[in-house]
């Protein structure tokens, strides 16, 4: 009994000398049951996550929208726009207020500052713009609405030869049967006009009965009405009393008695009245592949799936055909799930081929059963971190499942040092578990502070703010969460499954032995006399190495090397908006529609001829006129693996076919996803005289438009329509004629008189009363109008007032209670770069713009602004990794100055990417610069192993250059392997051509390029450092003083 005891006694010893590693190491049960803890849970997590295109970004931002039916953008500026700026002026939180002043309406936008609940402020701005009474009595509630995140899901499409009323009914009623569907609730309807009812009075009938416009729709809102009269008590119980006369169509207002004459006869308001149950006045015009149609957009929100909205919807669409009236097609098109089918099957097959590339590399340089129990570390990091995803909020998406394949060469890193290391233990003391315990101990802090080292490179990008941090968090959570798992993996897990796998039944063989013995007799003939040359001529090494610094920086400044920080992606479909000049005719936005149509038909033609019937690059054409003055055509393209020519060069000819337009304010063709902005290039002019603004902006519009590589210049200012402005005759006002009389007969003859708003389904439909259209087509109509005086005489209008002709504002853009106006342009760049032209315009042109015009100040735009914010925030985030890894290696290696050795390689590891890019014909962006500031991160992971073997050896007794050889020769099969395993578990999206992949393939480029160059750093530069320093230790300290007391392992 005592020597149980004591055996038990000294087994426990033995496993707590052997901590946590041992313990597990030994005790396979709770290995394994760890390991199928984390996968089970990994895989409920898989089936239970969002899956989606891509994560969309919501600003922080609450929008206040005020209508003001009939009134001029400088009407709305000042009686809507600039009362709510000053209610808002005493909220806190507040970052930049925007405000645009249009014909008939006024927007606020209110950003919000980081750190303040967007809840909290939206009561705030609610109060607050609740508390204004002085709002103009024709405008209308304000609206208050937070920025909502929807997804573009698919739509729906009505197209066929129906009247353009029943074709509006039927999108309502099939809008309303799909928000029905369990698994949608958004939809909205593009290309229908609003609904209303124009009652068109003739300004003779109006004289005959004596009446105005305004009389007349006060009739109409006695007489229709729904009115409760409360209740009468009776013994039997309550009856409610009420008036029901509310008039919901045409024919029902026709039936309202408009006056009673003495004898009893009653006049009807269709008596004196033509009444149309119809639309709104305004150009319609939808064109679905030809024919006409109407779409319904559905959208997907942030707890919803669009895969299970499209498989709904695909449903309900196959039923509903068949109940549809003769002539009438029900279409799906721009479905996002059919993208992220194909870009879950290209990931998930680039995955694959990742995964298989590193097996056959780790194959070749490891016994392939040591091989296969590190490649298991994968799917327990994999799952692990689907485990977690739920609780940070990241879906299944484009950017998640490139992080998977991003950290797939990564993870095995720390399973390769630690089961390299075990194997060279049992090769030197029998293969036993105290021998696979002592090898996993040997490296584990090491390999442990290698991991957090690059768990540091990603941490920051957790708090990078704006728009890149739909890229950041996607990507950041996936790599920390795989990282922190393959720790687990490595060090509890794997011990287990190496000692219960034995020892190796037979020698290394076949091809396996061959790559052992070739890369032994490499390291032995080549690599160790090399070095030892290298460490000799140390500083001839450094020289050369610093020299190859100054040619690849000379390199990239020449111009080798493309820069663009925001990167333009293709997309699955071209789209080209037009704005037509405010004041142009009606039918002109129908005309430029139908030339576009016609022009991408003869496109199409010409593709056709050119490659045959593949050559067509389109699936369905979608065009229409929204407003009278703006209109959109989408082009819905093939696959971009099926497509012969580039999106980008069907718009370059589609532009060019198309050519100037006279009468257009802004014609925008689009086939890239753009961020920072919806421009490369952009300016904002701030002052408060709105001439003088106008004047400077159209002087920078002239310049950028001269500019080689500059196209599609727009100026956010421009002059509006003609304008007559009334003023009443001195000898009027003697009648009692006010200007507000005057303005309001006016506005009700031309605007109209809204007598009210009916609910008709889901429509709202507004009762408009106004001179039929006939009589307000000319400024003779004006000219030839009576005015009802106060005493209900009528006068000719040229009696009473006079007017004075201009031009009035078109739109009015305000910036933290300032008038601004903003300034835009596209590159090409495959020509000029947009910090370029940015740099050149601000540094020439515009201190001489400033200069002419004193009171005007410059501002960045949209998209310079967004990239000096990220810039500033990847400058910030990139110190904050560096002094992070610095203080990660110093803690370890208890030394100030070793971690500058080994940090020494990330330089080097940037050279690496920036030649990445240049040899792949990439351009560097921000999507690069983060692949950069993560490479930080990775290339330190050997270099910190050498140094640790360096110590070790020193140690030993050993010399300083005898030291760094051995070390670099037992560490060279684990470098070499890790990064090499790193590169290929890139290259499959290295060399991925499709749409999905053109977002991450910047950062894979630096990762991978960056970590195959950092490698001959390592082995090379990182030894000859390590002497150099030791040469400044010792003329400082005097030659004796060791360069380090301790090494990293235990």
């Amino acid at each position: 009994m005592s020597e149980n005891s004591e055996q038990l006694s000294s087994e426990v010893n033995d496993q707590t000398r052997e901590g946590i590693i041992g313990w597990f190491a030994r005790n396979h049960v709770a290995a394994n049951l760890l390991m199928f803890f984390v996968c089970a849970l990994g895989l409920l997590a898989i089936f239970s996550l969002k899956k989606e295109s891509m994560p969309a970004f919501t600003p922080e931002e609450i929008e206040i929208s005020v209508p003001y039916p009939g009134a001029g953008p400088e009407e709305v500026e000042l009686g809507i726009v600039i009362k709510i700026e000053e209610a808002l002026n005493s909220i806190q939180g507040i970052k930049e207020i925007r405000s645009y002043s249009r014909e008939g309406s006024g927007q606020v936008r209110v950003e919000v500052e980081t750190g303040y609940e967007l809840a909290d402020m939206t009561d705030l701005i609610k109060l607050a713009v609740d508390s204004i009474s002085t709002f103009p009595v024709d405008s209308e509630r304000p609206i208050i609405t937070r920025q909502e995140r929807k997804m573009q899901a698919l739509t729906v499409q009505i197209s066929g030869d129906l009247d353009q009323i029943a074709m509006a009914n039927l999108a309502d009623q099939i809008k309303d049967e799909i928000t029905a569907l369990p698994q949608v609730t958004y939809a909205e309807i593009w290309g229908k006009l609003p609904f209303e009812i124009a009652v068109e009075i003739s300004e003779l009938k109006l004289r005959e009965f004596g009446l105005t416009l305004g009389q007349v729709a006060e009739v109409i809102r006695r007489w229709s009405i729904d009115l409760p009269g409360g209740s009468i008590r009776t013994e039997g119980g309550n009856i409610r009393l009420r008036a029901s006369g509310q008039a919901y169509t045409g024919a029902e207002f026709a039936d309202i008695v408009l006056l009673t004459n003495p004898d009893g006869s009653r006049i009807m308001l269709d008596d004196v009245a033509v009444i149309k149950d119809g639309f709104v006045e305004a150009q319609f015009f939808n064109r679905f592949n030809g024919v006409p149609g109407i779409g319904i957009n559905v959208q997907s929100t942030d707890k919803e799936n669009e895969l299970e909205i499209s498989e709904v919807v695909h449903r309900y669409v196959e039923s509903r055909r068949n109940s549809l009236p003769d002539g009438v097609k029900l279409d799906i098109w721009n479905d996002a799930t059919f993208f992220l089918n194909s870009q879950m099957n290209m990931l998930l097959k680039n995955m694959a081929l990742g995964f298989l590339l590193v097996f056959a590399v780790l194959s070749l340089f490891l016994r392939l059963r040591l091989a296969t129990w590190v490649v298991i570390g994968l799917p327990v990091a994999f799952l692990g971190a689907f485990m977690m995803l739920p609780y940070v909020g990241v879906t299944i998406n484009i950017l998640s499942l490139f992080a998977f394949i991003l950290v797939l060469g990564i993870v095995v890193d720390d399973a390769i040092i630690v089961g390299e290391s075990a194997h060279s233990e049992t090769e030197k003391a029998g293969y036993t578990v105290e021998s696979i315990i002592a090898g996993t101990r040997k490296v584990a802090v090491p390999a442990t502070f290698g991991v957090l080292t690059t768990v540091m490179a990603f941490l920051p990008m957790l708090f990078i703010t704006g728009e890149p941090s739909t890229i950041t968090k996607a990507i950041g959570f996936v790599v920390i969460f795989c990282l922190l798992f393959s720790l687990v993996e490595s060090k509890l897990i794997l011990p287990s499954h190496l000692a219960l796998a034995g020892p190796p039944k037979r020698s290394k063989s076949g091809l396996t032995k061959i790559v052992d013995t070739k890369l032994k007799q490499f390291i032995e003939k080549k690599y160790k006399p090399f070095l030892e040359k290298a460490i000799e001529y140390r500083y001839t090494t450094l020289s050369t190495f610093v020299g190859l610094i100054i040619l690849v920086v000379g390199f990239s400044a020449g111009g080798f090397v493309k820069y663009g920080f925001f990167p333009d992606i293709d997309t699955p479909r071209i789209g080209v908006s037009v704005e037509i000049t405010e004041g142009s005719p009606e039918e002109l936005s129908t005309q430029i529609l139908n030339e576009l149509l016609s022009t991408l038909e003869i496109l199409r033609g010409e593709a056709i001829e050119e490659f045959g019937e593949d050559g067509d690059f389109a699936n369905n054409v979608f065009g229409w006129v929204n407003n009278n003055r703006f209109g959109q055509v989408q082009v819905d393209l093939k696959p971009n693996e099926d497509l012969l020519i580039k999106p980008a060069e069907i718009e370059k000819r589609w532009r060019e076919k198309v050519g100037e337009i006279a009468g257009v304010k802004e014609l925008r063709f689009q086939s890239k996803q753009k961020f920072g902005g919806e421009a490369d290039v952009g300016f904002r002019l701030v002052g408060k005289d709105a001439d003088v603004l106008f004047s400077a902006s159209e002087e920078l519009v002239d310049y950028l438009r001269g500019t080689e590589g500059v196209y599609e210049v727009r100026n956010s200012y421009s002059l509006g329509p003609q304008e007559l402005d009334l003023n009443v005759k001195p000898s009027a006002e003697a009648l009692g004629v006010t200007l507000a009389d005057l303005a309001r007969q006016v506005r009700e003859a031309f605007f109209g008189a809204e007598a009210q708003r009916v609910q008709r389904g889901n429509n709202e439909v507004r009762v408009m009363v106004r001179y039929p259209e006939e009589e307000r087509r000319s400024v003779g109509d004006l000219e030839s109008m009576w005015i009802q005086l106060p005493d209900r005489t009528e006068v000719p209008f040229d009696s009473v007032a006079e007017y004075s002709m201009g031009y009035g504002r078109n739109a009015i853009q305000r910036i933290d209670k300032q008038r601004a106006i903003s300034v835009r342009a596209n590159i090409n760049k495959d020509e000029v770069e947009a910090r370029e032209i940015s740099f050149k315009t601000r540094k020439e042109f515009i201190p001489r713009l400033l200069s002419r015009y004193p009171g005007v100040s410059m501002e960045l735009g949209d998209s310079s602004r967004a990239e000096n914010e990220a810039t500033y925030q990847l400058a910030v985030t990139a110190l904050l990794v560096l002094m992070g890894i610095y203080a990660l290696l110093a803690i370890p290696l208890r030394s100030y100055v070793q971690p500058l050795i080994i940090m020494s390689v990330v330089p080097f590891g940037l050279i690496g990417a920036i030649l990445g890019h240049a040899l792949l014909g990439k351009t560097v962006s921000m999507v690069s610069i983060m692949g950069f500031i993560a490479l930080t991160g990775v290339v330190v992971n050997d270099s910190l192993i050498m140094v640790d073997f360096v110590n070790r050896k020193l140690k030993e007794g050993i010399d300083h250059a005898r030291a760094s050889m051995e070390a670099g020769a037992e560490r060279f099969r684990a470098i070499v392997l890790t990064s090499l395993t790193t590169f290929f578990g890139l290259i499959p999206i290295l060399f991925e051509t499709s749409t999905q992949a053109q977002m991450i393939t910047p950062m894979a480029i630096s990762l991978a390029f960056g970590i195959l160059f950092s490698t001959l750093i390592t082995l090379i530069l990182v030894p000859a450092l390590y002497n150099i320093l030791r040469d400044f230790v010792g003329v400082i300290r005097g030659p004796k003083v060791p360069l380090a007391s301790t090494s990293v392992g235990g």
